[in-house]
């Protein structure tokens, strides 16, 4: 796969079904299943990353932290995005 770099949006929920947070990350994809998320920032704000840069894997259709194989609510959430913008971008270049 070529180097693919692509922004993602998504809600965060902190505490389901009462506290979310919209935010967005950029992605550096490095192989099919195997990214790093960067600048992970609410969406319309220049302020500081909330979080570190993260490298995630997807591993049994779930998307997981490189670093510990473990899936976390942000992983699984993030993943969830990437996954629709990459099946998106497949659609998108196959009607071409």
């Amino acid at each position: 796969m070529a180097q693919l770099v692509f922004t993602i949006l998504f809600v965060y929920e902190i505490l389901p079904d009462s506290l979310q947070v919209d935010l967005s990350a950029e992605i550096e994809m490095m192989a099919y299943d195997c990214c790093l998320v960067r600048g992970i920032r609410r969406v319309g704000s220049q302020e500081s990353p909330l979080l570190p840069e993260m490298a995630l894997v997807k591993s049994n259709g779930r998307w997981i932290h490189r670093d510990n194989g473990s899936e976390s609510n942000i992983s699984r959430t993030i993943g969830e995005a990437i996954s629709r913008h990459l099946s998106l971008a497949e659609r998108s270049a196959g009607e071409k």
